[in-house]
């Protein structure tokens, strides 16, 4: 029994590292569920497995340490917060974007727990991260594969298989100091010369994914592991390399910025956007950001929202500022504020307080404490460094499973050595005979109920989402999403999102029977109410549902969401627009008129705001007043614009009309579209001439056009419509 269970605990931790290769396809955002259910499904077998296991020998029973003990005080905290925070429901389970939440908080103590009480020998943790790092260059192997075209991907930045170069840098970073760390331990010189070759090329990898915060941090911490290696190792040779290194990293470091400055490195590739840096610049929306975060923590200071819940505080303190940037932020992209916003100055000390149990088995015990070292200066210099710039990372992103695996796999590291035995648990002794026939029985039982229950339904709801999606009918469709919803999984919102947005897709499609139409329009604004009356207080929810009542022509429903997400989010210019446009299509022109100017006198440098603005304007007949809001510096971008051209349009103002597509035509010469849609204009104003002299230009401008505009001409000459019998 105890060989069959110290092999599934083995096999299962050793698998592990093979996650970040997983994306699974067939369900909801590949790149993230697939990997998360595969380690929860794994940390939940090991630890049942490993449960059992302690109970039959005591070598394998936990042990105590800070590290663990700063872990576990935090789910306490996290317990409370997400319970009493803003939607508990999303705190303690996320949804698939994610997947984070206390559940994930659970299963990386878990892992930590596990790994720190059965790798107890050098060797073990040699062969652990071993794999781990071979895995980690096929990763990148594959990233740098995909921006060569060696493989199936993007040529940005990279992010392999992780699907996000954030996610991809900063399990770089990890790799990289793993390789110092291995390199470092290594009494090869070949071995030492191999490890230092993969770190290498795991940080051009790095560069390449083009993420500044990492690469800063990955800069940050490797000097602060050459600095640490000579103020404090022994032998002088080893401070002697160690400062020798600090002058490397510094030149090194120095050309690469002047490198970029001298146009040596492609200004259009990723390490151009990291050797590019500016503080000033890069950090403008995420000041804005952690300024709306201090605001909804002061609100909730002790306890925070709960986990998952940063986007309630991003609505109700909305910058208009932030026009530009995304809708809906559900992260402050700060370590900091994320955990002040999630768990109150409570969450954030205990925390901080695995960070510093760490630095303090690393830095202050080795320095002021009188027995022997637990590791060498240069493991220590190695940890120090990472935790540090893991840290640097998190300051300006934010963790996601993969970060959390593998902080997870350092403090077990570290948890490992420095832990000491707890009298009672070692001498704690239980009858072979109870353990094997009630306890394992009942462990077993608990877990494959915990494997199932937790993941199952989930699991089967992501693959419904990707079947629903691609089902050849909106029947079909329909049929999916319904049971997706009937697995009562925690990703109800974006299930029910997702429903929706079908349901919009197919409103004026005529070749949707009705009677399907009207069922899953049906279905989508049951699961919709359902979800407000679920979730209250989320801007979010109620401006999706007006959008959707808008799409289907329910327009006084649509007004009456839209204004409760206009008190939800007071500031944020879309939902006013949105209100605007309702409005207008409600018959009111004056009254859209009134939201129009309320959301570009919030930022009148929001250009969207400025041109819809003007274009209802126009609509309300006060042409003058809205040549004078766009003048020449934005008059391109209203001529692009489809809305201002409905409303130009509609308001008969055929000389605007014809300005407009002449802008559209010098911002884009080869759409052929905008120069029938000119040639049209003249032929409706009588104007035939003009309209040939735009086709025959037309013709030599764009020669795939050529054919239908000597069509077009030939029809004028001859008197007819322009494209009658024309393909």
């Amino acid at each position: 029994m105890k060989d069959l269970l110290q092999g599934i605990v083995f096999v299962g931790l050793f698998c592990i590292p093979f996650l970040p290769i997983y994306v699974e396809n067939s369900f909801f955002f590949p790149f993230i569920t697939g990997k998360n259910f595969a380690f929860r499904i794994i940390i939940e077998i090991v630890f049942a497995s490993w449960i059992l296991l302690a109970l039959y020998d005591e070598k394998y029973r936990p042990r105590f340490s800070w590290i663990v003990a700063g872990f576990g005080a935090l789910l306490g905290v996290m317990a409370v917060a997400n319970a009493l925070g803003a939607y508990p429901l999303q705190s303690f389970w996320s949804n698939f974007e994610r997947m984070e939440g206390y559940i994930t908080l659970v299963h990386v103590f878990m892992l930590v727990v596990v790994l720190g009480s059965v790798m107890h020998s050098q060797k073990i943790w040699w062969y652990f991260l071993n794999t781990s790092l071979a895995i980690a260059f096929l990763v990148a192997f594959f990233g740098l594969g995909q921006q060569a075209g060696m493989f199936e991907g993007g040529k940005g930045r990279v992010d392999s298989r992780l699907g996000n170069a954030a996610y991809m840098a900063i399990y770089m970073l990890f790799h990289i100091f793993f390789a110092y760390l291995l390199a470092l331990r290594s009494k090869e010189t070949w071995q030492k010369i191999a490890y230092g070759l993969a770190a290498l090329i795991l940080a051009y990898t790095l560069l390449q994914t083009g993420t500044r915060g990492t690469f800063l941090g990955l800069v940050g911490g490797s000097f602060v592991t050459v600095m640490y290696i000579a103020l404090f190792a022994g032998k002088p040779q080893l401070r002697k390399i160690a400062i020798w290194g600090v002058g490397i990293l510094v030149t090194l470091v120095a050309c690469f910025f002047i490198a970029n400055d001298k146009g040596l490195i492609p200004a259009q590739s990723p390490i151009a956007r990291i050797a590019d840096i500016s503080l000033g610049r890069d950090l403008q929306v995420r000041a804005t950001i952690w300024s709306m975060a201090l605001e909804g923590v002061k609100e909730r200071p002790i306890l925070g929202w709960g986990q998952s819940n940063f986007n309630f505080v991003f609505n109700q303190q909305f910058d208009p500022a932030l026009y530009s940037a995304e809708s809906w932020f559900d992260r402050t992209h700060n370590i900091v504020l994320d955990w002040l916003i999630t768990g109150g100055v409570l969450g954030l000390v205990a925390y901080f307080s695995i960070f510093f149990a760490a630095l303090y088995y690393l830095f202050w015990q080795p320095l002021f404490s009188k027995g022997e070292p637990t590791f060498d200066v240069l493991d220590r210099g190695v940890l120090l460094g990472l935790l540090l710039g893991y840290m640097t990372h998190n300051l300006v992103v934010f963790d996601n499973i993969i970060s959390y695996i593998f902080y997870g796999v350092v403090l077990a590291l570290i948890h490992a050595k420095v832990s000491k035995n707890i009298s009672w648990v070692q001498s704690y002794k239980i009858d072979p005979q109870l353990a094997t026939q009630f306890i394992a029985p009942l462990v077993v039982l608990i877990a494959g109920a915990s494997v199932y229950f937790l993941n199952a339904p989930g699991i089967a709801a992501s693959g419904d989402i990707i079947d629903a999606m691609s089902a050849p009918t909106v029947k079909g469709r329909l049929e999916e999403f319904v049971s997706a919803l009937e697995r009562n999984s925690f990703a109800q919102q974006e299930i029910v999102e997702q429903l929706a947005q079908q349901a919009m897709g197919v409103v004026r499609n005529p070749n949707v029977p009705k009677e399907e139409k009207d069922a899953i329009i049906q279905r989508s604004e049951l699961e919709l109410l359902r979800l407000v009356e679920e979730k209250p207080g989320d801007a979010r929810v109620h401006s999706f549902l007006s959008s959707f009542y808008r799409s289907i022509g329910a327009l006084p429903q649509a007004q009456e969401q839209a204004a409760i997400a206009r008190t939800l989010s007071p500031n944020k210019q879309s939902i006013i627009l949105e209100q605007g446009i309702i409005e207008l299509q409600l018959g009111d022109a004056q009254k859209a008129e009134e939201y129009f100017k309320l959301a570009f006198e919030l930022v009148e440098s929001n250009v969207q705001a400025r041109v819809m603005y003007a274009a209802v304007q126009v609509n309300n007949s006060k042409i003058l007043e809205a040549k004078e809001l766009l003048g020449e510096e934005y008059f391109d971008d209203f001529a692009v614009n489809d809305f201002a051209l409905a409303m130009v349009d509609q308001s008969r103002d055929r000389q605007l009309l014809i300005e407009m597509f002449e802008s559209r035509i010098l911002q884009q010469p080869t759409v052929a579209q905008h120069r029938a849609s000119l040639a049209f204009i003249y032929y409706d104003m009588k104007d035939i001439d003009t309209a040939v002299v735009v086709l025959e230009k037309a013709a030599i401008d764009v020669p795939s056009f050529a054919k239908s505009a000597n069509c077009f001409i030939a029809n004028l000459k001859a008197g007819k419509k322009p494209d009658e019998g024309c393909q």
